[in-house]
């Protein structure tokens, strides 16, 4: 019998050492071929793909779709699963592939249509952005075509991929939007509630600016929250309300953002403008952006060499530099939606009323796929805004006006980019671009900088409110595109720099063209504008690295001293864990630093008062709107920081004797929280909760494979008021500094690798250059791989 046993324990050993065998030579298979001579239906001439020792490519051509073709060549090959989910995603197409357990996702999509504006988009498309999308699907396809085996995420699927087309391109643009931009039109109606629940002095209040950390390019500076009077709202009267968080509540406003700037010539050491861009996203395995270099002659002759992150589906540099220019992205924020509350005509079924009387509502059948189940066919309901995108809490229905619906709003003209030759050249062509709008900002190798908007901005009937309208309201919906001749612009400001990081950039007019779509603090652009400042001239690209890894807490610093303040010997008598945080907070050091434990606690007690103070003033709103999860506005640290330094009593929150007992209790709270994991506060540091995780898709759904996939854990520095922005999956998707023409000299840096594949060399390359900031070259190396393509 023990032999027997034996013999069945080898037998096991060896089916198993078979299957892994089995297993890695699957996964071997969809690994690209990196060189040798490969027939291309497609190019006109030779095409050259080459990688360097971080994976990066440059692909080099004859003629510009020429170079198309290759970089979607090299996707096809390294990126194909990514670029599939994010067309599959904005489409509403994900069950197709992944089953009943995106059915839910495939119908909130869905409504938006956006396979059939991608469709109509492509059927507007000039000539040359046409040949340039054709090119670019074909190079993809072909890419995908030449690996050996299906990409090892359908392996582990069970699906087969499907071939790229044109219009795919467009839908992930629209993904961008998905990631950077609500899908609903929340934001306004949280705004509309607000003001429909309490009176206009505290409406007005909640939605306060943040002045003290503005740093709007123009100057501007929003004015102080408006304290209401106890004659205008005093929350001791309001009754028997709960003033109280939610058990569930929604989390303070963290969304999309990212860093740029740009340094005049007359400052930096080259004499070249100085650029620098950190786009902060969601963080996964791979990343969101694929390096490259394009490099090609035009039809006049003229040489072109641009280099910079690409978007995996789309055929173009996004942010980099093409030796004349250099430019970079962040969210703007402005108010690109309008939310319509849709007023039933009970006069006509199935109808509801406008300004100009009934209209039909159109009725669109949407089929989705869904992997071993039968199709599920959706109803969209739309209006002459847009699709009804969801219902309030009192039952009305929602319908969004976006300018991602309007296949107008959407194209490919940000690729004229990468042969803008100088600033005015490249703010003609960002007014032009079909993007989420964005804050554009260049500059050139003569040393001119400037700031617009980059996207399309939709212009309103008369005043916009940025709240809700009533389909009857003639202000509702867009009355048309902002023209390029009225968009706000900035060019060589006297400081010689210019910032922004997702806050307010500019004030009056300006500010009414773009609207306020939810603004984020000024703390990072304030910090950033100070660093710069304070650096002086003869700025260089290390400079600016240093400015993207500043971890101070300037933000919180009010809020140490604050607490300090609070924890007075009153506070502390009988209370040994108020003088063991006492003790703790001596260990500020000033930073987001991943051993101070000072900084996580003192983050940890103003986020609780914030959620205490927030709630309590909308508890009528959240009375009136059950079911509704209501987000702390970003620049709702104005309103607070007047509550907690004049602590009016009106709005002192029912139940506690004065502000100061308020204020303990949040202290109380904070110290409660933290019971469970850190017996001594001394060992409660950021590092511990700041761990960053970079996961594959994929990993969670499949036994077994994350720790093939994943980025190992990391406890890494940075919050999000400051310049280096990091949470637990949320960062800087790339890091660059450079002046035009002096590419050489300049910084870049990624999480993640190149490869979407992880047997891939490429997989993490370079990975440890953006998890500790240390510099690495923003061109591709020697090449240690040559494809060439040939007709």
């Amino acid at each position: 019998m023990q032999k027997l046993l034996l013999r069945l324990a080898v037998a096991l050993v060896a089916l198993a050492a078979l299957a892994a065998v089995a297993v890695w030579l699957l996964l071997r298979a969809s690994l690209p071929v990196l060189d040798g001579r490969v027939h291309a239906h497609g190019v006109e001439a030779m095409v050259s793909v080459e990688r360097d020792a971080s994976g990066a490519v440059t692909v080099s051509g004859g003629q510009r779709a020429d170079v198309a073709y290759g970089l979607g060549y090299a996707h096809g090959q390294d990126r194909f699963f990514q670029m599939d989910l994010m067309r599959r995603a904005a489409a509403g197409e994900l069950s197709a592939l992944m089953g009943r357990a995106t059915l839910g996702t495939d119908r909130a999509l869905r409504v938006h249509r956006f396979r059939s504006v991608a469709r109509a988009v492509i059927g507007r498309a000039g000539a040359e952005q046409r040949t340039l999308m054709d090119a670019y699907a074909a190079g993809v396809n072909a890419g995908l075509a030449s690996l050996r085996g299906r990409p090892f995420e359908y392996l582990l699927l069970g699906g087969t991929p499907e071939p790229w087309r044109a219009e795919d391109s467009v839908l992930v643009v629209l993904a961008m939007f998905l990631e950077l931009q609500e899908a609903d039109g929340h934001t306004r109606l949280e705004r509309g509630l607000v003001h429909e629940s309490l009176p206009p002095a505290a409406a007005d209040f909640v939605e306060a600016a943040a002045g003290d950390w503005d740093a709007a390019l123009d100057g501007t500076v929003s004015a102080a929250p408006r304290v209401p009077t106890a004659a205008d709202y005093d929350l001791a009267r309001l009754g028997p309300l709960d003033f109280a968080p939610p058990a569930r509540h929604a989390t303070p406003h963290s969304a999309p953002g990212s860093n740029n700037w740009a340094v005049a010539g007359r400052r930096s050491a080259s004499g070249a403008a100085l650029v620098a861009n950190d786009m902060h996203l969601t963080i996964r395995v791979p990343n969101t952006w694929y390096r490259a270099r394009l490099h090609w002659r035009d039809a006049g002759g003229a040489e072109a060499d641009v280099t910079g992150v690409t978007l995996p589906g789309a055929p173009a540099v996004v942010t980099g530099s093409n030796g004349h220019v250099a430019w970079g992205f962040t969210n703007s924020y402005g108010d690109y939606q309008d939310l319509v509350l849709v007023v039933p005509d009970p006069a006509a079924a199935d109808h509801y009323l406008a300004a100009d009387g009934s209209h039909p509502l159109s009725h669109v059948k949407e089929r989705i796929l869904v992997k071993g189940a039968e199709p599920e066919v959706l109803d969209v309901v739309g209006t002459q805004w847009g699709p009804i995108v969801g219902h309030d809490a009192h039952g009305r229905a929602l319908a969004l006006a976006w300018t991602a619906h309007d296949p107008a709003a959407l194209n490919f003209e940000l690729a004229g980019l990468d042969r803008a030759a100088s600033v005015d050249e490249a703010i003609g062509l960002a007014a032009r671009a079909g993007i989420p709008a964005q804050n554009f900002v260049v500059g050139d190798r003569d040393g001119h900088i400037a700031w617009t908007v980059a996207g399309q901005v939709p212009t309103r009937h008369g005043v916009d409110s940025g709240l809700p309208h009533l389909s009857t309201d003639p202000q509702a919906g867009f009355a048309g595109w902002l023209d390029a001749a009225d968009r706000p612009r900035l060019v060589d400001p006297a400081p010689g720099q210019i910032q922004t990081a997702n806050a307010r950039v500019v004030g009056g007019a300006a500010l009414a063209a773009i609207g306020d779509g939810g603004y984020d603090r000024g703390a990072r652009a304030r910090q950033i504008q100070g660093d710069l400042a304070a650096r002086g001239d003869q700025l260089t690209p290390a400079d600016m690295l240093a400015v993207q890894l500043d971890d101070r807490a300037l933000f919180l610093s009010r809020w140490h001293e604050l607490l300090l303040g609070l924890l007075d010997a009153d506070a502390l008598a009988g209370h040994p864990r108020r003088a063991e945080l006492k003790s703790a907070l001596g260990r500020w050091s000033g930073h987001a630093a991943i051993d101070d434990p000072a900084f996580r606690l003192v983050r940890a007690f103003r986020l609780e008062v914030e959620r205490d103070a927030f709630y309590a003033l909308i508890a009528p709103v959240r009375a009136a709107n059950p079911g509704v999860r209501f987000h702390i506005p970003a620049s709702f640290e104005g309103p607070l920081w007047s509550l907690v330094s004049g602590r009016p009593v009106n709005l002192l929150p029912p139940g506690q004797a004065d502000w100061r007992s308020f204020l303990l209790q949040a202290v109380d709270a904070t110290l409660a929280d933290l019971d469970g994991e850190c017996a001594a506060l001394v060992a409660c540091t950021w590092g511990r909760v700041n761990l960053v995780r970079i996961r594959h898709p994929l990993s969670a759904a499949v036994p077994g494979i994350a720790r093939l996939l994943d980025v190992p854990p990391e406890m890494l520095p940075g919050d999000e008021d400051m310049p280096r922005v990091q949470g637990t999956n949320f960062g800087s998707s790339e890091r660059f500094a450079v002046s035009p023409g002096h590419e050489a000299e300049a910084l870049f840096a990624m999480p993640g690798g190149q490869s979407g594949h992880p047997l891939s060399a490429y997989f993490r390359a370079g990975h440890e250059h953006w998890a500790h900031g240390t510099p690495a070259p923003f061109l591709p190396g020697p090449a240690e791989h040559r494809l060439t393509l040939t007709p």
